[in-house]
């Protein structure tokens, strides 16, 4: 008896099937990747975008931080500059002040007087000695008083054709015969550097007030009388509490010295 024939699909048939099934399976597994390699693609362009306008940004930034630093500097040398005329402009303002103070001294004054300035001063006796430009062919003579319309400046030591050396009253050597204009006291005045000058061995029970006025005295002979010298700052007694001890603030401090007006000696 011949044996049944069973049904199958022919090979061909088969093999288009895988295929057909490959291809399905393929596109089913592709599609979600594709799309997420694409996100990818997207965010790291999208990132790569974003560092290039970042460093864009930072570069522009850092550019504009130097312009803006080269302006700064520009600006501050010409705020120094300004500054430095500014002042250079204010001390020829207080020099010419000082001179046309001077030359209304020297209009006023009732005996010869000689205008000078200060040439010469050395840091480790500041407030000792200054040279002024005048000398004996000026017609300056040892012993000349030497004031401005601030107060008394010191008074030649020494003179040579040309210059002369002046001790300043803030030297602790330089003496000054003085009245106390409210209460017409005399007294002595001693320079004591850069602190205020004092006059010393006043009597106990002297009624002396903090601001009074002290003046030359009008029988020293060197300096105008009346002139200028300081204002009453401190009274205590003094070391050995037999005599009151005043501290004068100097109307002329001798620190800032440009122009000075000479007296020659009366006689």
């Amino acid at each position: 008896m011949p044996a049944p024939v069973r049904n199958r699909i022919p090979v061909g048939s088969e093999a288009t099937a895988e295929v057909v099934f490959l291809i399905i399976l393929i596109w089913l597994v592709a599609g979600p990747v594709s799309g997420t390699v694409l996100s990818a693609q997207a965010f790291i362009t999208s990132l790569v975008a974003k560092g290039a306008t970042e460093v864009r940004s930072t570069r522009d930034l850092a550019t504009q931080v130097l312009q803006s630093s080269d302006r700064i500097r520009t600006l501050e040398a010409k705020l120094a500059s300004t500054e430095l005329d500014n002042t250079r402009l204010k001390q020829q303002a207080r020099d010419t002040a000082k001179l046309r103070a001077l030359l209304g001294l020297k209009e006023k004054a009732a005996r010869r007087t000689i205008a000078a300035e200060v040439t010469e001063r050395k840091p480790d006796n500041w407030f000792r000695q200054v040279v002024i430009d005048k000398g004996s062919l000026d017609g300056v003579k040892p012993g000349s008083a030497v004031i401005t319309n601030d107060g008394v400046v010191g008074r030649v030591t020494s003179v040579s054709s040309t210059a002369s050396v002046v001790r300043l009253l803030t030297d602790p050597e330089e003496k000054l015969g003085v009245v106390i204009s409210r209460i017409q006291l005399t007294g002595i005045l001693s320079g004591n550097g850069s602190n205020p000058a004092k006059i010393d061995y006043v009597p106990i029970g002297t009624n002396v007030d903090i601001g009074d006025k002290i003046v030359c005295a009008s029988k020293g002979g060197v300096f105008p009388d009346s002139h200028p010298v300081g204002t009453v700052v401190s009274v205590r007694r003094d070391a050995g509490g037999a005599a009151l001890q005043i501290e004068v603030r100097l109307s002329e401090t001798c620190y800032d010295l440009n122009q000075v007006l000479v007296l020659t000696p009366e006689g």
